[in-house]
């Protein structure tokens, strides 16, 4: 969960709720953790907006 609050607050246009409510979503599903992390590494570039679009492509 480090790793994504880390990731998380290295988005260009993060918010605290942002960081928040993603770690919220993915606690207690570590398949989607690690998703959202690789997804994360693999677009750098990525906003929050494209960020919580892929969470809700998870269906989480």
């Amino acid at each position: 969960m480090d790793e994504l609050e880390e990731l998380l607050r290295d988005v260009s246009d993060t918010y605290d709720d942002f960081v928040a409510g993603v770690k919220s979503s993915v606690r207690d599903d570590e398949e989607a953790l690690q998703k959202i992390i690789q997804f994360i590494k693999e677009n750098p570039k990525k906003t929050s907006s494209d960020i919580i679009e892929y969470l809700d492509e998870l269906g989480i």
